[in-house]
């Protein structure tokens, strides 16, 4: 009949109400679940502030060593702001850029695939939280991050990151993965090894390099296109990395 719209026309504006009507749900939610987890972020704020010593402890624990972010190659710090948290000098702990995008994937996925996590997310829930991928926990997560860039600044979580995030093949921190894959100092690295360093706290017994060598060079690869992206590498200096040997133990 005329002035009616085949169902093959109708069906991508039902999908894109029904698709707004989520994120809306979601934001709200997200809101509301901010404002009443102040009360829940006082409470757990005596755990925020313990987590440089349980650092500390964890890093005794596996025979490693601190190493403050001077005591980094700026070139590792680049690599992995630009895989992990683009935005972690300037956003509150979370990045709603990050968690629009994890939205959208994980609608169109039907399952949770991106995290969607900040540095400053994933340091609270790999110390404080557990790695349960539910609502409930992702808002604890949130939550907490919040506070945490109101306790402390940036640059000492960067540290706290850096220092507890597992890389893969029994290394805990950044001082036992330079020492375990290149027999050297983090201050030592090179721009080739700080990228293939960069992109393993993804998945860091999958792309260990000594173990996987070739799904760690497709990893790296992906960490010197977001750095390309992100305008710290011209596309020449990028195809320059990916020749460049890695210079393993």
């Amino acid at each position: 009949m005329e002035g009616i719209a085949p169902a093959t026309q109708r069906r991508p504006v039902g999908g894109l109400r029904k698709g707004l009507s989520i994120l809306f749900t979601l934001a709200f939610t997200f809101v509301v679940a901010l404002g009443a987890g102040g009360l829940y972020a006082c409470i757990r704020l005596p755990d925020l502030r313990a987590l440089p010593a349980k650092v500390h402890e964890e890093l005794q624990m596996h025979h490693s060593r601190w190493v403050p972010v001077q005591g980094v190659a700026p070139s590792l710090v680049t690599a992995l702001l630009a895989t992990e948290d683009r935005s972690f000098w300037s956003n509150i702990g979370v990045s709603f850029e990050g968690i629009g995008r994890s939205v959208l994937v994980d609608l169109a996925s039907g399952q949770f695939v991106e995290g969607g996590s900040t540095i400053t997310q994933q340091l609270v829930r790999d110390q404080l939280l557990t790695d349960r991928k539910t609502i409930p926990r992702k808002l604890e997560e949130m939550v907490l991050a919040i506070a945490l860039t109101q306790l402390d600044p940036k640059r000492e979580i960067l540290a706290l990151y850096l220092n507890q995030v597992y890389l893969g093949h029994g290394a805990y921190g950044i001082f036992a993965a330079s020492e375990t894959y290149f027999g050297r100092t983090p201050a030592q690295l090179t721009l080739a090894q700080s990228t293939l360093l960069a992109g393993l706290p993804q998945a860091p017994s999958y792309y260990d390099p000594l173990a996987n060598p070739k799904a760690a060079a497709q990893r790296q690869a992906q960490v010197v296109a977001a750095m390309e992206a992100a305008g710290d590498l011209t596309p020449a200096q990028g195809r320059q990395v990916l020749k460049a040997p890695w210079g393993l133990r």
